[in-house]
């Protein structure tokens, strides 16, 4: 009989842990998640608030505004320099994940946006101003610009394979 309570309470309290880590697990998804919308959000601030990023990335609509629709997907560039410039972009790339920020690894585009090197060693492209972030701005970025799905709709490249 004291074998039987004590099995009880072995099993109870393996419940028990297994519920408690269970509710911390799910805690620690929450919290992350959390802090991953706080990323995206301070992201689309300094993209879109600070940077401006869309004058230059995103097409213009008839009215020559930003066409929200179309958000960051790359242009045709509303600016050209007085004198013919060599090396000057003509379009801007698409910077979503269906574009540059889906070919790229986040290390990639911190590195890009911290030093002004894209994963070749190269500076960008004129009119393109180099950046030089902090990391975790750089990061905040990256996840914004990740968040955004672009012309390819939810489907996005990692490491050369498309994923959900």
């Amino acid at each position: 009989m004291p074998y039987r309570w004590r099995g009880i309470g072995v099993v109870v309290l393996v419940l028990a842990g297994m519920l408690s880590a269970r509710a911390e697990e799910k805690s620690r998804a929450r919290s992350g998640s959390a802090a991953n919308t706080d990323l995206v959000k301070q992201g689309e601030y300094l993209v879109n608030e600070v940077a401006h990023c869309s004058h230059c990335h995103t097409p213009q609509d008839e009215k020559g505004r930003p066409d929200r629709s179309r958000l960051l997907q790359g242009a045709t560039l509303p600016i050209r320099p007085k004198k013919d410039t060599e090396n000057w972009a003509g379009k801007s790339p698409d910077i979503t994940r269906s574009g540059v920020t889906g070919e790229w690894s986040e290390a990639d585009m911190i590195k890009f946006l911290t030093t002004g090197k894209n994963p070749e060693g190269e500076g960008p492209t004129p009119p393109m101003p180099v950046f030089r972030l902090h990391k975790e701005d750089a990061r905040a970025v990256s996840h914004y610009l990740k968040s955004l799905p672009g012309k390819g709709g939810h489907k996005r490249k990692e490491g050369g394979k498309d994923t959900e």
